[in-house]
Protein backbone atom coordinates (compact mmCIF):
# COMPACT_ATOMS: atom_id res chain seq x y z
CA UNK A 1 0.00 0.00 0.00
CA UNK A 2 1.26 3.53 -0.79
CA UNK A 3 2.36 5.70 2.13
CA UNK A 4 -0.44 8.21 2.64
CA UNK A 5 1.97 10.52 4.52
CA UNK A 6 4.50 10.74 1.67
CA UNK A 7 4.94 14.18 0.08
CA UNK A 8 4.12 14.14 -3.64
CA UNK A 9 7.17 14.84 -5.85
CA UNK A 10 5.46 17.89 -7.35
CA UNK A 11 4.95 19.44 -3.89
CA UNK A 12 8.58 18.78 -3.05
CA UNK A 13 9.68 20.58 -6.22
CA UNK A 14 7.43 23.55 -5.43
CA UNK A 15 8.77 23.73 -1.87
CA UNK A 16 12.36 23.56 -3.15
CA UNK A 17 11.72 26.32 -5.70
CA UNK A 18 10.12 28.49 -3.02
CA UNK A 19 13.12 27.96 -0.75
CA UNK A 20 15.54 28.92 -3.51
CA UNK A 21 13.48 32.02 -4.32
CA UNK A 22 13.48 33.07 -0.67
CA UNK A 23 17.24 32.58 -0.47
CA UNK A 24 17.77 34.74 -3.56
CA UNK A 25 15.42 37.37 -2.18
CA UNK A 26 17.32 37.46 1.12
CA UNK A 27 20.61 37.95 -0.72
CA UNK A 28 19.14 40.73 -2.85
CA UNK A 29 17.67 42.55 0.15
CA UNK A 30 21.04 42.40 1.90
CA UNK A 31 22.82 43.73 -1.19
CA UNK A 32 20.45 46.73 -1.31
CA UNK A 33 21.11 47.71 2.31
CA UNK A 34 17.61 47.13 3.69
CA UNK A 35 18.78 45.25 6.81
CA UNK A 36 20.90 48.25 7.88
CA UNK A 37 17.90 50.54 7.42
CA UNK A 38 15.79 48.26 9.63
CA UNK A 39 18.50 48.02 12.29
CA UNK A 40 18.95 51.80 12.27
CA UNK A 41 15.25 52.35 12.86
CA UNK A 42 15.29 49.81 15.69
CA UNK A 43 18.24 51.58 17.36
CA UNK A 44 16.16 54.75 17.82
CA UNK A 45 12.88 53.18 18.94
CA UNK A 46 13.48 53.98 22.61
CA UNK A 47 14.74 57.50 21.86
CA UNK A 48 11.76 58.90 19.98
CA UNK A 49 9.08 58.36 17.37
CA UNK A 50 10.52 56.54 14.36
CA UNK A 51 9.21 56.61 10.80
CA UNK A 52 10.76 54.58 7.99
CA UNK A 53 10.65 55.52 4.32
CA UNK A 54 9.50 59.02 5.15
CA UNK A 55 9.11 61.61 2.39
CA UNK A 56 10.30 65.17 1.95
CA UNK A 57 9.72 67.70 -0.81
CA UNK A 58 12.76 68.49 -2.96
CA UNK A 59 12.21 72.08 -4.09
CA UNK A 60 15.05 71.92 -6.63
CA UNK A 61 13.64 68.88 -8.41
CA UNK A 62 10.02 69.83 -7.69
CA UNK A 63 9.11 66.36 -6.47
CA UNK A 64 8.87 64.24 -3.33
CA UNK A 65 11.80 62.03 -2.39
CA UNK A 66 12.34 59.36 0.23
CA UNK A 67 14.48 59.62 3.34
CA UNK A 68 15.31 56.27 4.91
CA UNK A 69 14.61 56.97 8.59
CA UNK A 70 13.04 59.93 10.39
CA UNK A 71 13.25 60.21 14.17
CA UNK A 72 11.30 62.80 16.17
CA UNK A 73 12.28 63.59 19.77
CA UNK A 74 9.89 65.92 21.58
CA UNK A 75 9.71 67.66 24.91
CA UNK A 76 6.35 67.69 26.65
CA UNK A 77 4.77 71.16 26.62
CA UNK A 78 3.63 72.80 29.85
CA UNK A 79 2.55 76.20 31.09
CA UNK A 80 6.09 77.53 31.23
CA UNK A 81 7.69 76.34 28.01
CA UNK A 82 6.92 75.82 24.36
CA UNK A 83 7.03 72.51 22.56
CA UNK A 84 10.55 71.66 21.40
CA UNK A 85 11.37 69.02 18.81
CA UNK A 86 14.50 67.47 17.36
CA UNK A 87 14.18 65.83 13.94
CA UNK A 88 16.87 63.37 12.86
CA UNK A 89 16.77 62.95 9.08
CA UNK A 90 18.79 59.82 8.40
CA UNK A 91 20.11 58.56 5.08
CA UNK A 92 21.43 54.98 5.30
CA UNK A 93 24.23 53.62 3.10
CA UNK A 94 25.32 49.99 3.28
CA UNK A 95 28.52 48.52 1.82
CA UNK A 96 30.73 47.26 4.61
CA UNK A 97 33.72 46.69 2.30
CA UNK A 98 33.91 50.38 1.27
CA UNK A 99 35.34 52.61 4.02
CA UNK A 100 34.35 56.26 4.39
CA UNK A 101 36.84 59.09 4.86
CA UNK A 102 36.22 62.41 6.60
CA UNK A 103 38.89 64.93 5.56
CA UNK A 104 40.04 67.57 8.02
CA UNK A 105 42.38 70.46 7.40
CA UNK A 106 43.21 71.23 11.02
CA UNK A 107 42.65 70.14 14.59
CA UNK A 108 40.47 73.03 15.73
CA UNK A 109 36.91 73.12 14.35
CA UNK A 110 36.30 75.67 11.57
CA UNK A 111 33.48 77.33 13.55
CA UNK A 112 33.50 78.99 16.94
CA UNK A 113 31.27 77.26 19.52
CA UNK A 114 28.53 79.90 19.29
CA UNK A 115 28.43 79.63 15.49
CA UNK A 116 28.51 75.85 15.67
CA UNK A 117 25.41 75.91 17.88
CA UNK A 118 23.59 78.60 15.92
CA UNK A 119 24.28 77.46 12.35
CA UNK A 120 21.84 74.57 12.47
CA UNK A 121 18.87 73.78 10.30
CA UNK A 122 15.91 75.09 12.27
CA UNK A 123 12.40 76.46 12.02
CA UNK A 124 12.15 80.29 12.02
CA UNK A 125 11.10 80.39 15.67
CA UNK A 126 13.92 78.03 16.65
CA UNK A 127 16.41 80.21 14.76
CA UNK A 128 15.25 83.21 16.76
CA UNK A 129 15.53 81.35 20.07
CA UNK A 130 18.90 79.88 19.18
CA UNK A 131 20.21 83.37 18.52
CA UNK A 132 20.01 83.78 22.29
CA UNK A 133 20.47 80.18 23.42
CA UNK A 134 23.79 79.81 21.61
CA UNK A 135 25.37 82.24 24.09
CA UNK A 136 24.76 79.84 26.94
CA UNK A 137 27.61 77.42 27.57
CA UNK A 138 25.19 74.67 28.55
CA UNK A 139 23.68 74.86 25.07
CA UNK A 140 26.99 75.07 23.23
CA UNK A 141 28.28 71.98 25.02
CA UNK A 142 25.30 69.76 24.20
CA UNK A 143 26.30 66.50 22.48
CA UNK A 144 24.64 67.20 19.13
CA UNK A 145 25.65 70.88 18.96
CA UNK A 146 29.35 70.83 19.78
CA UNK A 147 32.05 70.15 17.22
CA UNK A 148 34.81 67.68 17.96
CA UNK A 149 38.47 68.22 17.08
CA UNK A 150 39.34 67.46 13.47
CA UNK A 151 35.81 68.04 12.24
CA UNK A 152 35.65 67.32 8.54
CA UNK A 153 35.24 69.61 5.55
CA UNK A 154 34.71 66.82 3.00
CA UNK A 155 33.40 63.26 2.99
CA UNK A 156 33.96 60.43 0.51
CA UNK A 157 33.23 56.72 0.26
CA UNK A 158 36.33 54.88 -0.94
CA UNK A 159 35.76 52.32 -3.68
CA UNK A 160 39.31 50.87 -3.50
CA UNK A 161 39.01 49.79 -7.13
CA UNK A 162 41.26 51.23 -9.88
CA UNK A 163 39.97 54.10 -12.01
CA UNK A 164 36.59 54.28 -10.28
CA UNK A 165 35.11 57.28 -8.51
CA UNK A 166 31.87 57.44 -6.56
CA UNK A 167 29.53 60.25 -5.56
CA UNK A 168 27.61 58.14 -3.05
CA UNK A 169 28.71 60.33 -0.13
CA UNK A 170 27.62 63.55 -1.84
CA UNK A 171 24.20 62.15 -2.71
CA UNK A 172 23.70 60.82 0.82
CA UNK A 173 24.64 64.16 2.38
CA UNK A 174 22.42 66.10 0.00
CA UNK A 175 19.43 63.86 0.67
CA UNK A 176 19.78 64.15 4.46
CA UNK A 177 20.26 67.93 4.28
CA UNK A 178 17.28 68.50 2.00
CA UNK A 179 15.07 66.35 4.22
CA UNK A 180 16.17 68.34 7.29
CA UNK A 181 15.49 71.65 5.56
CA UNK A 182 12.04 70.43 4.54
CA UNK A 183 11.21 69.43 8.12
CA UNK A 184 12.26 72.85 9.43
CA UNK A 185 10.36 74.71 6.71
CA UNK A 186 7.21 72.63 7.18
CA UNK A 187 7.30 73.15 10.95
CA UNK A 188 7.40 76.92 10.48
CA UNK A 189 4.57 76.87 7.96
CA UNK A 190 2.40 74.69 10.21
CA UNK A 191 3.00 76.77 13.33
CA UNK A 192 5.07 79.95 13.25
CA UNK A 193 5.96 79.42 16.94
CA UNK A 194 7.18 75.86 16.37
CA UNK A 195 10.66 75.30 17.81
CA UNK A 196 12.29 72.54 15.78
CA UNK A 197 15.94 71.71 15.15
CA UNK A 198 16.63 69.29 12.29
CA UNK A 199 19.83 67.24 12.09
CA UNK A 200 20.97 65.64 8.82
CA UNK A 201 22.59 62.26 9.54
CA UNK A 202 24.33 59.68 7.35
CA UNK A 203 24.49 56.15 8.83
CA UNK A 204 26.98 53.62 7.44
CA UNK A 205 27.94 50.01 8.19
CA UNK A 206 31.52 50.42 6.94
CA UNK A 207 34.57 51.75 8.81
CA UNK A 208 34.84 55.52 9.12
CA UNK A 209 38.26 57.20 9.09
CA UNK A 210 39.43 60.73 9.63
CA UNK A 211 42.24 61.96 7.42
CA UNK A 212 44.60 64.93 7.66
CA UNK A 213 48.22 65.76 6.91
CA UNK A 214 50.85 65.00 9.51
CA UNK A 215 51.96 68.14 11.31
CA UNK A 216 55.61 67.62 10.44
CA UNK A 217 55.47 66.06 6.99
CA UNK A 218 53.33 65.52 3.90
CA UNK A 219 52.31 62.07 5.07
CA UNK A 220 48.64 61.29 5.58
CA UNK A 221 47.34 60.63 9.07
CA UNK A 222 44.44 58.15 9.17
CA UNK A 223 42.59 57.03 12.27
CA UNK A 224 39.33 55.20 12.75
CA UNK A 225 36.37 56.78 14.55
CA UNK A 226 32.85 55.68 15.46
CA UNK A 227 31.21 58.89 14.29
CA UNK A 228 32.23 62.33 13.09
CA UNK A 229 30.99 65.74 12.03
CA UNK A 230 31.05 67.22 8.55
CA UNK A 231 31.04 71.04 8.47
CA UNK A 232 29.92 71.40 4.89
CA UNK A 233 29.96 74.37 2.54
CA UNK A 234 27.41 73.99 -0.21
CA UNK A 235 24.98 76.16 -2.18
CA UNK A 236 22.05 74.16 -0.79
CA UNK A 237 22.48 76.14 2.45
CA UNK A 238 22.28 79.55 0.77
CA UNK A 239 20.49 82.05 2.96
CA UNK A 240 20.77 79.83 6.06
CA UNK A 241 24.38 80.44 7.10
CA UNK A 242 27.74 79.65 5.60
CA UNK A 243 27.86 76.02 6.71
CA UNK A 244 25.65 72.96 7.00
CA UNK A 245 26.59 70.55 9.76
CA UNK A 246 26.06 66.82 9.11
CA UNK A 247 26.69 63.88 11.41
CA UNK A 248 28.23 60.70 9.99
CA UNK A 249 27.55 57.73 12.27
CA UNK A 250 28.72 54.11 12.03
CA UNK A 251 26.31 51.35 12.97
CA UNK A 252 28.36 50.49 16.06
CA UNK A 253 27.78 54.03 17.39
CA UNK A 254 24.01 54.20 16.83
CA UNK A 255 23.11 53.54 20.47
CA UNK A 256 25.56 56.19 21.64
CA UNK A 257 24.22 58.68 19.10
CA UNK A 258 20.62 57.98 20.14
CA UNK A 259 21.60 58.62 23.77
CA UNK A 260 23.23 61.91 22.77
CA UNK A 261 20.05 62.96 21.00
CA UNK A 262 18.02 62.24 24.15
CA UNK A 263 20.48 64.26 26.23
CA UNK A 264 20.25 67.14 23.77
CA UNK A 265 16.45 67.41 23.80
CA UNK A 266 16.50 67.13 27.59
CA UNK A 267 18.97 69.99 27.99
CA UNK A 268 17.11 72.17 25.50
CA UNK A 269 13.90 71.65 27.49
CA UNK A 270 15.63 72.49 30.79
CA UNK A 271 17.13 75.69 29.43
CA UNK A 272 13.86 76.73 27.79
CA UNK A 273 12.00 76.33 31.10
CA UNK A 274 14.66 77.97 33.25
CA UNK A 275 15.50 80.86 30.97
CA UNK A 276 12.43 82.10 29.08
CA UNK A 277 13.92 84.37 26.41
CA UNK A 278 12.11 87.10 24.56
CA UNK A 279 12.69 87.47 20.86
CA UNK A 280 15.71 89.56 20.02
CA UNK A 281 17.20 89.19 23.50
CA UNK A 282 20.77 87.97 23.89
CA UNK A 283 22.19 86.36 27.00
CA UNK A 284 25.60 85.26 28.08
CA UNK A 285 26.70 82.57 30.50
Amino acid sequence: MPDSQAVPPQSMRIASQAGQLESKLRDWLKSQGYPLELRTARAFQEAGHVKQSNYYYDTESDCYREIDVHVSLQSLPDDDADWIELALCIEVKSANDKPWVLFSGREKPPLLPISAAYQRIASPAAKEWMRSWAFRRKIRDMPLLELEDYSGHSLIRANLAPNQREDVAYKAILSAVKAARWEAQRAGETDEESILLAFPVVVIDAPLFKCTLDDNSDDLRLWRVDWGTLVWRNAVTRGEGTHTIVHVVTESALKEYADKAVQTIGTLSEVRKKYPIRKGEQTEG
